[in-house]
C-alpha cells in the first residue's frame, strides 16, 4: 500500500508497483530529475507509467515534464483514492487490517497472479532502458567535460 502525502517527483514509478496506492488531495507525480538532467528515464519510469495509464498517456507524461495531480492520477488509473491528509495513513492502516484478515496464501497468490504480465513486461524492457539511461547519461558528461575543457 503505497500512501502518498505531497509531491513525488524522484522515482515517482515506485508507488505504482504497489497494490494499492493512495494519495492526498495536494499529492502530485511528475519525473523531474530526468529532463532536469537530460538523460533518457530508462530506469523504469518507461515501463511502469506506460503501463498503468496507457501508451499515449504515458509517453506525454514522460516526454512532456507533466505534473500529474492526484485527481488526475485517479481519474488515469494510477491512484486509487484520494483523501483529505489527515485521513491518508487511517485509510492506509484500514486497508491493511483488511487484507491480513485474508489468508496469506490466497493474498500472495492473488498478487501473484494479478502481477505476473506486468513482471514479465519488466523484465524484458529494463534492462534496455537502463542501458539507455546509461548512454544518456554518458553523453551528459562528456558534454559538460567538452565545455569546461
Amino acid at each position: 500500500i503505497a500512501a502518498i502525502n505531497g509531491p513525488m517527483t524522484v522515482h515517482s514509478e515506485y508507488a505504482l508497483l504497489c497494490d494499492i496506492v493512495i494519495a492526498t488531495e495536494d499529492a502530485y507525480f511528475q519525473d523531474a530529475p530526468h529532463p532536469a538532467f537530460g538523460i533518457v528515464p530508462g530506469d523504469g519510469l518507461h515501463i511502469v507509467w506506460p503501463e498503468v495509464i496507457g501508451e499515449i498517456r504515458g509517453r506525454y507524461f514522460l516526454l512532456s515534464g507533466q505534473k500529474l495531480s492526484a485527481a488526475q492520477a485517479k481519474e488515469f488509473g494510477a491512484v486509487n483514492e484520494v483523501v483529505p491528509r489527515k485521513a491518508l495513513l487511517p485509510r492506509a492502516w484500514e486497508l491493511a487490517r483488511h487484507m491480513t484478515k485474508q489468508s496469506p496464501l490466497t493474498l500472495r497468490y492473488t498478487r501473484m497472479a494479478l502481477s505476473t504480465r506486468f513482471r514479465r513486461r519488466l523484465q524484458e524492457s529494463l534492462s534496455y532502458g537502463l542501458a539507455l539511461e546509461g548512454i544518456s547519461a554518458a553523453h551528459v558528461a562528456w558534454l559538460n567535460a567538452q565545455r569546461k575543457g
